[in-house]
């Protein structure tokens, strides 16, 4: 029923007019900004950073699910807010780090990102606008015995759709593009469903992603249909104060994005002068930071420059500034700072790396911190000797050398790797069977839900068929994944032991 409502949808959309929308939809700037993303190649003198960035990760694999994080900077219990509650949020930093993991972080960061996937309430396309605040390993650095806030509504309305961009950018770095299509139909619903809110220059991105998640399921309506939104969104955003007026006033004047906390209202006169608004540049890709450049460049640093002077050491989360952030009485910069000034430094901006670099003298807030870590992501691909702007629908993400060392492997052809019980549960066994006879050596591990080794082993050459036991298979949800003889991973599947 919910397929015939979409195709009836899209014809009475696209009409007798269709062929006109259509033309316009293909032309402009969204087809100047969709189908390019921005890749390095010899990246030197950033290994310490490439270090860290691996410590970083190394607390998300091992925490599993993170919940949202609490941020209060005050003295009274209402006065905060949660970061991080977008489901699928963290599928972005993911993929942000993928190419500079160790092999072995990269099969633990498959094996995360398909289970956030597969679950109803952390995938991007969950139906609630928020995750679950008191589900998951808490993010926050200290232990409390009391979570305060569990009903409050600030966040509520923030954008979403961004996180379709972020399972794209997962897709693509990583080299697992059949994703793209085992999840496209969940993917294409949620868009439709989000599309009207995806305004922000933060948010824009979500349309580049279902143009691009369209084009590779050769889904032409939908392409459109993403474009022509992308289209009139960069029309709109070539006035700054446009996307001011959403992130204030929502769609219909209560559901503001920015605007929804209680008493602490974040476009409140009150916080005039004491906080930067740089909210409309909250988790934007390189795409649309390159038309900001491109056609808004004067707009945003006045802005920008307005938002140093109110905060000069942004980048300082423990700085005792007092920016009203989290309530009136509150003191210090939540790491959402990275999220709104590091961007335009990095893309807008394009700072000099030696003072990219200085930024990162701070330190992030909590674990999975996605802000912090994705600006030291960007801060390590800045020491790129060259980038390249690559068209991804026909050019794969490339390998990156760090440091005279490739980092990062393009996937051969990937055999598939059927799994069969043989014949229950009970019988601890499992069968491993490759769609063809390995052409060489290939070695197998088994991870539960939390990442955790529980065994491994390999697929001689010539040999397609294995009998797995491992001693036992509780009940519950588990990850094969095959790997070539670098430890680069091929191919993950999930098991279910009920």
């Amino acid at each position: 029923m919910m397929k015939r409502f979409y195709w009836l949808w899209l014809s009475v959309l696209f009409g007798l007019s269709g062929a006109n929308t259509l033309a316009t939809a293909q032309a402009g700037l969204a087809n100047a900004y969709t189908w390019t993303f921005p890749a390095p190649d010899t990246i030197r003198g950033a290994d310490d950073l490439v270090t860290l960035l691996r410590e970083e990760i190394e607390q998300v694999l091992d925490a599993g699910h993170l919940a949202p994080i609490r941020l209060a900077f005050g003295d009274l219990p209402d006065e905060h807010y949660f970061l991080y509650q977008e489901p699928g949020r963290i599928l972005t930093t993911l993929a942000w780090a993928w190419p500079y993991l160790t092999t072995s972080q990269q099969a633990r960061a498959l094996a995360y990102a398909e289970a956030e996937l597969e679950h109803p309430a952390f995938a991007p396309w969950a139906p609630d606008f928020t995750m679950p605040r008191d589900v998951g390993a808490r993010r926050e650095w200290y232990k409390s015995t009391d979570l305060w806030g569990l009903g409050a509504t600030f966040g509520d309305f923030r954008p979403r759709l961004h996180t379709l961009y972020g399972f794209w950018l997962f897709c693509y770095r990583s080299g697992q593009t059949d994703w793209m299509q085992r999840y496209y139909a969940r993917a294409r619903d949620f868009y439709f469903s989000q599309h009207q809110r995806a305004r922000l220059y933060g948010d824009m991105c979500g349309h580049i992603a279902m143009a691009r998640l369209a084009h590779a399921n050769s889904d032409t309506a939908t392409r459109a249909f993403a474009l022509q939104r992308l289209q009139t969104e960069l029309l709109d955003g070539l006035d700054v104060q446009n996307k001011h007026n959403f992130a204030r006033d929502g769609l219909y004047g209560w559901d503001g994005p920015y605007d929804r906390l209680p008493t602490n209202d974040m476009y409140s006169p009150r916080k005039d002068g004491w906080i930067y608004r740089g909210f409309i540049f909250l988790n934007m890709g390189p795409e649309i930071a390159r038309f900001l450049r491109d056609s808004c460049f004067g707009q945003v640093k006045a802005m920008h420059e307005e938002g140093k002077r109110i905060l000069p050491l942004w980048w300082l989360m423990q700085a005792t500034y007092f920016p009203r952030w989290t309530g009136d009485e509150s003191v210090g910069v939540p790491s959402e700072a990275f999220g709104m000034y590091h961007p335009v430094e990095t893309w807008v901006l394009q700072t000099p790396t030696s003072q990219l670099r200085r930024f990162m003298r701070s330190s992030p807030t909590g674990r999975g911190d996605c802000y912090w870590i994705e600006a030291l992501v960007q801060t390590i691909e800045a020491h790129s000797a060259n980038t390249r702007w690559l068209d991804v629908r026909t050019t794969p993400f490339p390998p990156i050398i760090v440091e005279g060392t490739v980092s990062a492997y393009e996937l051969a052809p990937r055999p598939t790797l059927h799994l069969r019980l043989q014949p229950n549960p009970a019988t601890h066994r499992v069968r491993l069977e490759l769609s063809e006879p390995a052409a060489a050596p290939l070695r197998w591990e088994a991870r539960d839900s939390q990442g955790r080794l529980i065994g491994t082993g390999t697929f001689a050459a010539g040999q397609s068929i294995l009998s797995v036991s491992v001693q036992p298979w509780p009940r519950g949800t588990y990850f094969i994944s095959l790997l070539d003889a670098q430890n680069s991973p091929l191919h993950t599947q999930k098991l279910l032991i009920l």
